[in-house]
């Protein structure tokens, strides 16, 4: 394997420009969870698995990665820091943290398909039995040895079994940290054996703080930056793709189609969907399906409505789950996206015609 590829591995979910979580040297929004992280690992029963929850881009892997280096910097427990302590600029564990570089740190992740020349869509059980030689023959250096699972979402059901075997008997200075962006990504039984870390999304203040940062809200109208904070749900992650696909736009349009359910304007909707649909528009079209998940909840929810028609509610239920099948379907088999949207707002209109 060539040492260009082995880069590419380690940043699978990257987004151009912008700081790996291994690299991010700044926790934002969750120093708390750090510092409870830092007492439990100072009372030396540290727990040897946590799972990590919470909507994807809120910085779950980077308090992971933070979190390994210092107890990287700590071996022993006993003379750690009571709390979470940022670590100095030219700290050496941070740089090979950072640079993939540490040997007691592993990190896996979505590994890259030689054959098709891009990332495989899952986290394989090969992947996974990376973790035999790295806690056993191969050990680095004395100390902890540390497994950043990144993430649960994209495990198959073998690499899940192979990953519940090894937490199930897990070596001595062993702690994993398992990411997850769905609740319903992890089995039962994986998570009866951990501690659940559940993070919650940022407030629209540190989204634009991090933004700021990382150079990104130069790119957007500062009278836009409280939408696009807002729109972004907590996650920086979503907001770098609203600033950098014309996702305020892109909001505008779906918003624009979504103002007469009853009469739809097919013209403005095979439009839109064109423009997500294209090959190289795969953050687009993410996008697109982001905004009507959220739409559709708030209609099967009934959120802000004082008179609920439950029968009502049940109709936009029932789109809800029919557009994430779609959608999961059309992604696994590389099926027509346009029909995606376009099926989405026929049934949308049905609804509509039915109340």
């Amino acid at each position: 394997m060539s040492a260009t590829v082995e880069q590419q591995q380690a940043v699978a979910d990257r987004i151009d420009g912008v700081l790996h979580p291994a690299e991010n040297p700044i926790v934002t929004g969750h120093d708390e969870m750090l510092s409870h992280l830092a007492r439990q690992y100072r009372t030396g029963r540290m727990h040897h698995a946590w799972l990590i929850t919470g909507p994807r881009g809120i910085g779950k892997a980077t308090l992971a990665f933070r979190f390994a280096g210092h107890v990287l910097r700590h071996p022993d427990p006993g003379t750690a820091p009571q709390n979470w302590v940022t670590p100095e600029v030219n700290d050496v564990v941070e740089s090979r943290v950072a640079g993939g570089g540490h040997p007691n740190l592993l990190h896996l992740t979505r590994p890259w398909d030689f054959k098709d020349k891009k990332f495989k869509t899952q986290l394989t059980v090969d992947e996974i039995r990376l973790t035999v030689p790295f806690f056993g023959t191969s050990r680095g250096e004395s100390g902890w040895r540390i497994a950043i699972v990144d993430s649960a979402d994209d495990m198959n059901r073998n690499a899940s079994n192979s990953l519940l075997k090894i937490l199930e008997e897990p070596p001595d200075n062993t702690l994993f940290f398992i990411i997850a962006h769905a609740n319903g990504a992890v089995s039962p039984t994986i998570r009866s054996r951990c501690q659940s870390v559940a993070l919650k999304p940022l407030c629209d203040a540190d989204v634009l703080d991090v933004l700021d940062r990382l150079g990104v809200v130069v790119e957007v109208d500062k009278k836009n930056h409280a939408l696009l904070a807002r729109l972004s749900s907590g996650s920086v992650r979503r907001a770098i793709v609203l600033a950098r696909n014309k996702g305020l736009e892109l909001h505008q349009r779906f918003v624009a189609a979504c103002e007469d359910l009853s009469r739809l304007n097919w013209s403005e909707i095979h439009a839109l969907a064109d423009s997500v649909a294209l090959r190289g528009k795969e953050d687009q079209y993410r996008l697109l399906l982001s905004m009507a998940n959220e739409y559709l909840e708030s209609n099967a929810t009934g959120h802000g409505k004082s008179n609920v028609d439950i029968s009502e509610l049940a109709r936009w239920a029932e789109v809800w789950e029919k557009t994430r099948h779609s959608a999961d379907l059309a992604e696994r088999y590389n099926l027509d996206r346009k029909q995606v949207i376009l099926s989405l707002f026929q049934s949308m209109g049905e609804v509509v015609q039915q109340q």
